[in-house]
């Protein structure tokens, strides 16, 4: 299985000072932060998909759910978000 992993940053719109991403070797035990914005179309979906990833890579999840699909997560809240996690599954609207 290949995963690639994007940087949803276009290159003139990275912050100055920013730190590159750390590359994990395994998402096996590893910490995963489940983002995830609420959307309608999702609801039936995500919950699944959390407990498949839960399971698969027997990881400890750390979620932060939004109550907004349209509106992003508040950017100081993204930014403890990503300080517990290792890498991180986005969902619609996050």
């Amino acid at each position: 299985m290949v995963l690639r992993v994007l940087d949803p940053l276009a290159e003139i719109n990275k912050p100055a000072g920013r730190k590159p991403m750390r590359r994990i070797e395994t998402m096996n035990g590893k910490r995963v932060g489940l983002l995830w914005g609420g959307h309608a179309a999702t609801v039936k979906f995500w919950p699944v998909l959390e407990a498949v990833i839960l399971k698969k890579f027997a990881s400890q999840g750390v979620k932060l759910y939004k109550n907004s699909s349209w509106n992003p997560a508040p950017l100081p809240d993204v930014e403890e978000f990503a300080g517990k996690i290792d890498y991180a599954f986005v969902g619609v609207g996050a």
